[in-house]
């Protein structure tokens, strides 16, 4: 239940949760030869305010946006997930999942799918973006690089459709006064800063390193900054009766590009897409694996005789021995919702991590549909951890958790009602339940 919600959502205690949007989109009207206006303006806000033991105020969205063509700038926070996966029914996309509150960014990108070859043949769509981590537990003052470049081959009308594309985000400059004595990782305290380090954030290839200027030799010998990402690959199908999506996404850390085929960790989903939208409009099956991580080899590779690539050279996906927050924004993560803080795990941690619990198998199941009035979404995940390299677990800790949400119109009261209830039973964060109740009104 406080997956994927953006971190509106409170870790414990019971509270009453208010949100109010306020939001404009493009305008959409035609113009002249039935042709869309190629400038359009619009705007998003969004406050939560939940009161409770622990009363806060959020800004999830507060953002402006300007389009021009097939391009798009915008300035603020806006809610947003990054990678080929199903936004509605999955577990979350491995990297950007909507899992945290939205970061302040200013972003110029290509949205949607815009074609390049063969009138919609070939089409792609992708984004540059410079964000702000602002003042975190450990570190404070530092910075947001990210990228994407997708593709689709075939027009949307074509039964097949094929998807391929990856996403770049690296985590750079600040301060850490924890790190402060460190001066293997800092320069007392401060993480490199400069267009040189720039340069090498958003192109991470070996530069030449300026004879003049003295960096630390944790950046020297690894990188600038924390590179992580995934390189995604789809397919899509459509049939009679349903349409069906396949997605892999493949991850990397630190610049260390695996070889998509041999590395199997990975985030696979396949989505059935139901024509008939009674008892079942759509279907979702996910498998989540991160055990390997460049540590081990996999089966298929030792079948081919061949080695991962950077083989033993552990990706501890998530965390970072710079950035201590690890990949996660106000101590929620930025990726998979299946990877957590250890602050939420009921084992207490050794180590000043974001997570020691990212070697992870895990499957979802989500199903939604419509009986008579009522609608449903139901989500179920199972966790099998073994912790993380470095700290080892003797056997994995399993944990299982479940939602269902039901809502119903009120027509006559131009409301809609939603009823939530879920909870979890293992032995990574516990058992729990929860419950929600909500209206929602639209003006």
């Amino acid at each position: 239940m406080r997956a994927g919600q953006y971190g509106l959502v409170p870790l414990k205690g019971s509270f009453v949760s208010i949100l109010v949007n306020a939001s404009k989109e493009y305008d959409s009207t035609k113009v002249e030869f039935q042709k869309i206006r190629k400038f359009g303006f619009g705007y998003g806000t969004q406050v939560g305010i939940n009161a409770g033991k622990h009363s806060q105020i959020l800004l999830p969205e507060a953002y402006v946006k300007l389009r021009y063509g097939v391009f798009e700038f915008y300035a603020g926070r806006r809610k947003e997930i990054v990678g080929l996966v199903d936004t509605t029914l999955s577990a979350g996309s491995y990297i950007w999942s909507g899992n945290a509150l939205p970061l302040p960014k200013i972003q110029i990108s290509i949205p949607n799918y815009a074609s390049i070859i063969g009138n919609g043949l070939i089409s792609i769509k992708g984004m540059f973006a410079h964000g702000w981590f602002g003042k975190q537990a450990y570190t404070e003052g530092y910075y947001l690089h990210q990228k994407w470049l997708y593709s689709r081959i075939g027009r949307e009308s074509w039964k097949v459709n094929l998807f391929a594309g990856i996403n770049h985000q690296v985590q750079w400059g600040g301060y850490s006064e924890v790190l402060k004595n460190n001066n293997i990782s800092t320069n007392d305290g401060y993480f490199s800063a400069d267009p040189f380090v720039y340069l090498n954030v958003i192109l991470p290839i070996p530069w030449k390193i300026p004879k003049d200027v003295t960096y630390t030799a944790y950046e020297t010998l690894n990188r600038f900054g924390n590179h992580l990402g995934s390189i995604d690959l789809g397919i899509s199908f459509k049939t009679p009766v349903t349409d069906i999506y396949f997605y892999r996404q493949t991850p990397y850390e630190d610049g260390q590009m695996p070889e998509v085929i041999l590395s199997m960790d990975g985030n696979y989903s396949i989505i059935f897409d139901l024509k008939d939208k009674r008892q079942f409009s759509k279907i979702s099956f996910g498998y989540l694996d991160t055990r390997r991580q460049g540590g081990q080899i996999t089966n298929f590779a030792k079948w081919l005789g061949k080695k991962e690539t950077h083989y033993g050279e552990v990706q501890n996906y998530f965390n970072h021995g710079q950035y201590l927050e690890g990949w996660s924004y106000r101590d929620n993560g930025i990726g998979t919702p299946l990877i957590i803080s250890s602050n939420n795990l009921l084992i207490t941690s050794p180590y000043e991590l974001y997570s020691i619990d990212n070697r992870i198998q895990s499957y979802f199941f989500a199903a939604t549909g419509k009986i008579m009035k009522y609608e449903y979404i139901l989500k179920s995940s199972f966790i099998k951890s073994l912790g993380i390299f470095g700290l080892k677990r003797e056997k994995s800790l399993n944990q299982f958790s479940s939602s269902i949400s039901v809502s119903r119109p009120l027509s006559k009261l131009n409301l809609d009602s939603r009823f939530n209830i879920g909870f979890d039973s293992g032995k990574l964060y516990g058992n729990n339940i929860g419950i929600n109740f909500s209206i929602l009104k639209k003006w």
